[in-house]
């Protein structure tokens, strides 16, 4: 959270502080034989494989009644699917290895060239999202804008808090075209699951990042995640 770059989340981070969260960046390696002290823990999409210490001492941290944020990404970016899944699939969340596309409903991107502005670009994968669960975490939310992020499986204990439109897919192969073998539908992209703990996850980073953050109800949304998450809601 520390990064003030435009993929940081320093923008969310002093939003939380100003809304009286006492913020911790974790900026060098945790001693996890200890016991994780906070309430909630954040995990911007992790590069790296935890390690078996550190899987244990997460789900640990869950088991005793505290939470954690996942933001996950598109694809399988640095083969991150099928670790971070040993974490969430527990709690009914399972990370897809795909890329949500939606040719109908997304945002467009002005196209300029030494100042002038050429048109419009579409851009399918940068999706807006409309369909909510209804729960505090959604309320006053009318849009969400998904940057390049992937789709989740929900089973219980886990619900879906929002998800794409009809005519959206999740784009394995990456070629922003619907494939037989590719699922069309309404999507699940946040979802969450409570059972001694809370875990939320978002299959993408970006939603809460420096560059995007502000982009439709994102920061709201963001902010009321991590209330939810502290169980202030």
């Amino acid at each position: 959270m520390a990064n003030p770059e435009a993929d940081g989340l320093t923008s969310l981070a002093s939003v939380l502080e100003e809304g009286n969260h006492t913020l911790e960046i974790i900026k060098s390696e945790y001693d996890i034989t200890r016991h994780l002290p906070w309430d909630v823990i954040v995990i911007p999409f992790p590069k790296e494989r935890f390690s078996v210490e550190e899987m244990m001492s997460l789900q640990a941290h869950l088991r005793s009644g505290k939470s954690v944020l996942l933001l996950a990404e598109w694809g399988d970016l640095f083969g991150h699917v099928d670790y971070l899944n040993e974490l969430t699939k527990p709690f009914g969340i399972e990370i897809q290895k795909d890329r949500v596309t939606d040719h109908q409903e997304h945002i467009t991107q002005k196209v300029e060239l030494g100042g002038v502005i050429l048109g419009e670009e579409e851009i399918p994968h940068y999706v807006r999202v409309t369909n909510f669960a209804n729960h505090p975490i959604t309320s006053e939310i009318e849009e969400l804008i998904y940057f390049s992020g992937c789709s989740l499986r929900v089973s219980e204990p886990a619900f879906s808090v929002a998800a794409t439109s009809a005519s959206s897919f999740g784009d394995i192969d990456l070629n922003s075209e619907l494939d037989d073998d590719e699922v069309q539908g309404e999507l699940t992209i946040a979802a969450a699951s409570e059972m001694s703990g809370r875990l939320f996850v978002i299959g993408d980073s970006n939603i809460a990042a420096n560059g995007y953050i502000e982009q439709g109800d994102n920061l709201i949304f963001m902010q009321q995640v991590i209330n939810w998450l502290a169980f202030a809601i």
